[in-house]
């Protein structure tokens, strides 16, 4: 058998999190080029409790990109109370996915994303519960600036092109919290940073020619 770094180990673990990527390439067409569909708005009560109904209990690589469309436009404080919360971790796991999508479409070179600034991935902290549940973890202020070292990439790219999202309440003095998708290719990096290893993760990480690097 032959030998694996750390690297390829997390690397195939990353493709395993990431096989609904297959889908969100069919869902990005899908989601652009559908015309004529209900929107979620004008859905009765009994086809959007439906919609949710389905979209919960199927693994995202498995839906139905017809069904997605309208589930992605639901407000979930139109829903039942219980349901609200895996609404919200539902949606945000569909849209991380297809932000991700989008990113590495654009190739290895990043340019900054026109009108996102930090704000825009500053959330509070009630928000954690719903973002766990969705899939994010943690991780340090340390391996935040690993992610910059080693990407070029600034903290308003890292959130406006992959996942990270910033947690803080207005006027607290407690510490900020740092959250990536678990499916985020930037995982590979900081699996690296944490076993203090100085293996290369180039040429096999997100973008398949090296690591992604940002323009300014």
């Amino acid at each position: 058998m032959p030998n694996t770094t750390l690297a390829d180990d997390e690397n195939l673990g990353y493709n395993r999190r990431v096989k609904p990527f297959s889908l969100v390439v069919l869902l990005a067409v899908s989601l652009s080029a559908a015309e004529g569909e209900k929107k979620s708005s004008s859905l009765d009560e009994k086809t959007r409790l439906k919609v949710v109904e389905y979209m919960l209990k199927t693994p995202v690589n498995e839906a139905s990109p017809a069904v997605v469309k309208p589930f992605l436009a639901l407000d979930p404080e139109t829903l039942p109370k219980q349901q609200r919360a895996k609404v919200i971790a539902k949606q945000l796991e569909i849209s991380t996915l297809l932000k991700l999508h989008d990113t590495k479409k654009k190739g290895s070179v990043l340019s900054p994303v026109e009108g996102c600034t930090v704000s825009t991935f500053l959330k509070p902290t009630k928000d954690i519960a719903a973002y766990i549940m969705a899939g994010f973890m943690e991780i340090t202020e340390d391996e935040e600036k690993e992610l910059m070292d080693r990407t070029l990439c600034h903290e308003v790219d890292l959130g406006c092109q992959f996942s990270l999202t910033i947690f803080h309440d207005a006027g607290s003095k407690k510490p900020r919290r740092l959250f990536l998708a678990g499916n985020d290719p930037l995982w590979a990096l900081v699996a690296a940073a944490r076993a203090k290893s100085g293996a290369s993760i180039g040429g096999r990480g997100y973008f398949g020619i090296g690591l992604a690097s940002c323009m300014h």
